[in-house]
């Protein structure tokens, strides 16, 4: 009886559904790249080109959540940018169980883009930068007024 009913959970686990999320760069070709993004429990560190998408990545169902963008503007290549802007949605996105969640990535549904006069607070770029997305902006500053990034002076001694 045991090994009927680890057989038969076995099986109904091998056709649950699968719940994904992609994240699609809405941007002209020439536009920003999204350098990295975060949703739920999902972080996209591949760089998206503009016009588009992020590969699918498994999720779970969610109700609706923030999602939070680094756009790398100016870069046509997906080398490291030398500067970057934050993004934050403007709503919620949520997805259901089996479902694939499309975050499109522009300045109709995020916030945060000077270029398009759309500024976060302070505070909210301050989560981003110290929460969200702290490796990248380690030991930096964050403007959000100007949309524009501070780094720390390079280590003088190193040659």
């Amino acid at each position: 009886m045991k090994r009927l009913l680890f057989a038969l959970l076995l099986a109904s686990a091998c056709d649950a559904p699968t719940t994904t999320v992609i994240l699609d760069n809405d941007f002209a070709p020439g536009g920003p790249v999204i350098y990295q993004a975060y949703w739920e429990a999902v972080t996209f560190s591949t760089p998206v080109a503009p016009g588009a998408s992020s590969p699918p990545e498994t999720t779970v169902s969610a109700s609706a959540n923030t999602a939070y963008v680094v756009l790398a503007p100016g870069s046509s290549s997906m080398a490291q940018p030398t500067s970057f802007v934050l993004l934050q949605s403007a709503g919620g996105f949520a997805v259901d169980l089996g479902d694939t969640l499309h975050i499109p990535v522009n300045d109709q549904s995020f916030n945060g883009d000077c270029a398009a006069d759309s500024q976060l607070t302070q505070a909210q770029a301050d989560f981003m930068t110290n929460i969200v997305f702290q490796h990248l902006f380690e030991g930096g500053h964050y403007d959000a007024a100007t949309c524009t990034m501070t780094l720390p002076p390079q280590d003088a001694g190193s040659d």
